[in-house]
């Protein structure tokens, strides 16, 4: 009979990484001190927990921890409860341990940690982000597809991108960031249509090494378009207020920025769904404490849905609800509450739709 685990068998302490799934992170203490996960996972529970054939794979499914496995677990790898709390995000609560599939929708699948800065092997729980460049810059990180990694030391221009999105960051606040999770959005959608930069994307697509996976590659090689049309977006916000702005001048400009040729008005329809979201018009006082919380607070409503607060580029929400590898110019499911009509449910179905208003 084998002897209960106990503190001893488990000395090597692996790093605590923020954010980490805990079938990642008891994965990778159970590999670091030579002890079957079984085991391990016996200890935290009465009865053991059944596994997949397969043994348990932390991109697949995750392992849910209650508050007094928790408390378990910290003894035996030498850790306070509240410092595995803090970094692993899906632990508390009551109940027993059991296993979970993580959900196959996009942004429900966890990410890949960076194996530069983080540690080889390790999983991120997403939190609903599909992407996102690693902080490092060397690396981007992605869920889709049972998740994969973009080494981008190939294409320097995206390292780059990323010190130019933390720049603007410091410069305007957290409204930087919404407004380059928009123009991603919006190259995105240029990026399935062919337009804006094609013959560029296509190079960077070659130069990582993804010509057979073009689509894997399609966020990361658009992300330093994507940070320079944030420009683009921000002159417009911070003027559309202003007394005799004019969204046709301004969205005229915008066609002529195009590396491959002005668009034509028909192909500048993201940008135009974007300004029916941040139109002209009259200024408004708006609460809080600090410019940067001003501007933010500025931002129409669908910027400001809950998230968990992250740190890095790439974690506010858009207001452009299309989705990525679903189709961009039709519905692909009708929201119930407002059948479509509202523009947070044009393309899919927005949680949080109150339905359309009534007219009296």
């Amino acid at each position: 009979m084998t002897a209960p685990l106990a503190a001893d068998d488990l000395a090597l302490r692996v790093p605590l990484i923020h954010g980490e799934t805990t079938g990642s992170y008891l994965t990778r203490t159970a590999a670091a001190n030579g002890v079957p996960l079984p085991r391990l996972l016996a200890a935290l529970t009465d009865g053991g927990l059944e596994l997949p054939d397969d043994g348990l794979a932390p991109p697949r499914e995750e392992v849910l921890l209650p508050t007094a496995a928790v408390e378990k677990l910290a003894t035996l790898v030498h850790r306070s409860p509240g410092q595995l709390a803090e970094a692993l995000p899906t632990t508390g609560g009551n109940g027993a341990v059991r296993l979970e599939a993580w959900p196959r929708t996009y942004g429900g699948p966890p990410l890949p940690a960076c194996p530069l800065c983080m540690e080889p092997g390790a999983w991120l729980v997403a939190n609903g982000y599909r992407w996102h460049p690693c902080g490092c810059g060397r690396r981007w990180l992605a869920g889709d597809d049972g998740g994969y990694l973009v080494d981008t030391g190939p294409v320097p221009e995206l390292g780059r991108a990323l010190t130019a999105h933390r720049e603007m960051l410091h410069r305007l606040g957290p409204v930087a960031d919404a407004l380059v999770v928009d123009a991603h959005q919006i190259m995105l959608w240029w990026w399935v249509s062919g337009l804006f930069a094609p013959d560029v994307w296509r190079a960077r697509e070659d130069a990582l090494g993804l010509a057979r996976r073009r689509r894997r590659a399609a966020p990361v090689v658009v992300y330093p378009e994507a940070v320079t049309f944030a420009d683009t977006l921000w002159r417009w916000e911070e003027r559309r207020r202003r007394k005799g702005v004019n969204a046709d001048k301004w969205l005229t400009g915008v066609g002529r920025l195009a590396p491959a040729g002005p668009l034509a008005r028909r192909e500048l329809q993201p940008v135009r769904h974007w300004l029916r979201l941040h139109p002209a018009e009259p200024p408004v006082k708006v609460a809080g404490r600090s410019t940067p919380e001003r501007r933010f607070n500025r931002l129409p409503e669908l910027h400001h849905r809950p998230r968990p607060h992250e740190h890095g580029p790439m974690r506010a929400p858009s207001c452009l609800m299309w989705v990525y590898g679903l189709p961009l110019t039709a519905t692909s499911e009708i929201c119930p509450k407002c059948r479509g009509r509202n523009l947070s449910c044009q393309w899919v179905p927005y949680p949080e739709c109150a339905g359309t208003r009534r007219k009296r």
